[in-house]
């Protein structure tokens, strides 16, 4: 595989067995690049126009009823899937940090917030 660091643009020919890759260097410099696929790319945050359902299709999809298949609906044997990874144990990890929560309007807790700033240096 080939790879690819700090993606911020990438394009892609069907027909073809390259991808056109735009990386951000140090200082800000660009370099664009062909990648043989497949490859390894990371992605720089923002590449991506995200998608946000419609109020519409959110209920739409609240009543289609799922197609539940079995893996021998699909016509995978079990044995085909078994993993040498075993889940020995599951639990939520505690904490880190201590949790602040201020209830009443913004007026109430935005000096108590700012004080809390404050007392970590984040604010002046």
């Amino acid at each position: 595989f080939e790879w690819g660091a700090v993606v911020n643009h990438l394009e892609h020919d069907f027909d073809d067995d390259t991808a056109s890759v735009r990386r951000e260097l140090e200082g800000g410099v660009e370099e664009l690049t062909e990648i043989e696929l497949p490859a390894v790319l990371t992605i720089q945050t923002g590449i991506n126009e995200p998608r946000y359902a419609s109020l519409r299709g959110i209920r739409q999809a609240q009543r289609k009823e799922l197609d539940v298949q079995s893996l021998a609906d699909l016509g995978v044997d079990e044995s085909a899937i078994e993993s040498e990874l075993e889940l020995t144990a599951m639990y939520e990890p505690e904490s880190e940090s201590d949790v602040t929560v201020w209830k009443g309007s913004a007026e109430d807790t935005a000096a108590e917030l700012g004080e809390l700033l404050r007392e970590k240096g984040v604010a002046p």
